[in-house]
């Protein structure tokens, strides 16, 4: 499985004459200590897939754990971690998919927007579920939470056309929909999906990078609502 992040690109202006890597570490050594934990974005191909640029970004984060380190008579009670993710950028359409936790892509996105502010800003919109469902041939699965309720905080559902059930609806007026697992076909093959509420889309079966991506630009008019018939 694999979680893609849409993500609305405002500016994205890191990588102009010649440049190909950008680092936190380049800004934040002028204010601070060469090991804080520092994140990274490496433009690797320029014109990789239908118009979009592959990058490799590098975020690390801090992790509490204790622990003593392997070879070295050293005891921690906090280590950094290193997360690797790709991320395709289409300029035409101002788009950016990461594929990643939803951790490291938030942390890289704060990082990157607070040292760059002027050169890096995305954002994230909401998913109409309803027009998801509309043009989906099966919800098999749901994730409802925020439930004005002492003892249910959420709940999920799974089973065919799930949706059609009297539980699911009843739960569904209770609470929020925060993420749905359907089916969608593409080019006469069926594919299973998990779409959260903001724009991120988990693929489960196994393909290449670019096949990915045909399967998420087949998406992307479903997400903002740009299909004017059902499929």
């Amino acid at each position: 499985m694999r979680a893609y992040h849409f993500l609305d690109v405002e500016t994205l202006e890191l990588f102009t004459n010649g440049v190909t890597s950008v680092s936190t570490a380049q800004q934040l050594s002028i204010e601070q200590e060469d090991n804080e934990p520092k994140s990274e974005m490496r433009l690797t191909t320029l014109d990789f897939y239908r118009g979009f640029q592959k990058y490799v970004i590098v975020h690390e984060r801090v992790k509490r754990k204790e622990g003593r380190a392997y070879g070295e008579d050293l005891l921690f009670t906090q280590y950094i971690e290193s997360k690797s993710m790709n991320a395709y950028y289409n300029p035409q359409i101002k788009l950016l998919l990461i594929e990643g936790d939803k951790g490291g892509v938030n942390g890289f996105i704060k990082k990157f927007e607070k040292v760059f502010p002027n050169k890096f800003k995305v954002s994230r919109s909401q998913v109409d579920f309803q027009y998801v469902v509309e043009h989906s041939h099966n919800v098999w699965g749901g994730w409802i939470s925020g439930f004005n309720n002492g003892t249910l905080r959420s709940v999920a559902l799974f089973g065919d056309h799930v949706n059609l059930s009297e539980d699911y609806n009843r739960l569904e007026a209770a609470g929020k929909l925060s993420s749905l697992n359907c089916s969608l076909t593409f080019e006469r093959k069926s594919y299973d999906f998990t779409i959260t509420s903001n724009k991120t889309v988990v693929i489960m079966q196994t393909m290449t990078p670019e096949e990915d991506l045909d399967l998420l630009l087949h998406l992307k008019p479903i997400l903002y609502k740009q299909l004017s018939h059902v499929m």
